[in-house]
């Protein structure tokens, strides 16, 4: 996944899962996109869907640079 928007705007509107290594972009049929934590597949303590910004989380992972 790649940021929706690289802009400083938007990193400080997503927080960490801006750059997360386990975030995954996901779109809506109507178009709403939202930013889905892998982690929580394997392991419950992690949302889902976390309430954006994430400001610190011990699941973050920075993905390799492009």
């Amino acid at each position: 996944m790649s940021a929706p928007n690289s802009s400083p705007e938007a990193n400080l509107r997503l927080g960490l899962c801006a750059h997360c290594l386990h975030a995954r972009l996901i779109e809506s049929s109507k178009g709403s996109q939202f930013l889905r934590c892998q982690l929580s597949q394997s392991d419950p303590a992690f949302p889902k869907y976390p309430r954006l910004p994430v400001l610190a989380c011990p699941g973050y992972g920075q993905k390799p640079a492009a």
